[in-house]
């Protein structure tokens, strides 16, 4: 189990800016026995010469292009009918791992392998800040769900890039669904994997999330369009969310510190995991 390979997807669009230190922070990794695949969905910025750059310096690296489809369920598909490892973890071509992410979840699965995957924690940063309403630590730690039923009635708190799943299982429910008018993959995908086997949730912060400008931001009314539009499609019956970010400065400032007390009890948690 120690030495276990574990496949990296990334998916790629217009990443100039971030994925050098996206990819950095997988590279640098403890745990070292790791292949990082990057699947471009058609860049038409400098993306895939930092790739290639970075390729030639980390033969870990092995890089895809495809022609766009902006659907990002596409190239990671493409990234996991590719992996040789016997776990895939998943990252966003802006997000950044901390230095034991990957160790610390191959230690759970050596725990119990029948995990069908296993995720932690993510904090937002960069155009994010304790008063933004884009902050948020996820999940927080009295809502991390870890069985099928209470990612029903919790809703999604599972940070994509905190995943790190069996690959067979992954195979088994056949990744990603690349429906179009879908646009909650990942939730749906969790949802698929927890019908197999039951997760688990690691209490430790393991991805800063980035904000940033070139996201598109959706506003709560589309939010529950697509997760409506999932309920419908698997005949879910999935909880109606609230966000108590928009429901004045007093709330939102109480929430946000909420959210900013638990990111520094994980940080020192951190130290002694």
């Amino acid at each position: 189990m120690n030495s276990a390979l574990v496949s990296v997807v990334m998916a790629s669009f217009n990443s100039s800016k971030f994925i050098g230190d996206s990819i950095d922070s997988v590279l640098t990794q403890s745990y070292r026995n790791l292949e990082l695949i990057i699947v471009d969905d058609g860049s038409t910025d400098n993306t895939a010469e930092l790739i290639l750059g970075k390729q030639k310096q980390d033969q870990r690296i092995f890089f895809y292009q495809l022609k766009h489809s902006g659907n990002p369920s596409i190239p990671r598909n493409h990234g996991l009918k590719n992996a040789k490892g016997e776990y895939v973890a998943f990252i966003d071509s802006d997000d950044l791992w901390t230095k034991r992410k990957i160790e610390i979840q191959i230690k759970a699965f050596k725990v119990n392998p029948k995990f069908s995957f296993v995720y932690g924690a993510s904090v937002s940063f960069g155009d994010a800040n304790m008063l933004s309403s884009k902050y948020e630590l996820l999940p927080l730690p009295f809502r991390a769900a870890e069985n099928h039923h209470q990612l029903l009635t919790i809703g999604n708190t599972i940070p994509l890039s905190s995943v790190m799943a069996r690959k067979d299982l992954l195979l088994q429910v056949n990744g990603f669904d690349e429906d179009p008018q879908l646009k909650v993959e990942d939730y749906d995908l969790w949802i698929r994997l927890s019908e197999k086997s039951d997760f688990k949730f690691i209490c430790a912060l393991l991805v800063y999330y980035r904000v940033h400008s070139n996201q598109f931001s959706l506003n709560w009314q589309e939010q529950s369009r697509r997760l409506n539009y999932l309920a419908i499609k698997r005949n879910l019956k999935l909880p109606e969310h609230k966000r108590l970010r928009d429901k004045g400065l007093v709330i939102k400032v109480l929430r946000n510190l909420l959210h900013y007390f638990f990111y520094l009890l994980l940080k020192v948690r951190g130290m002694f995991f």
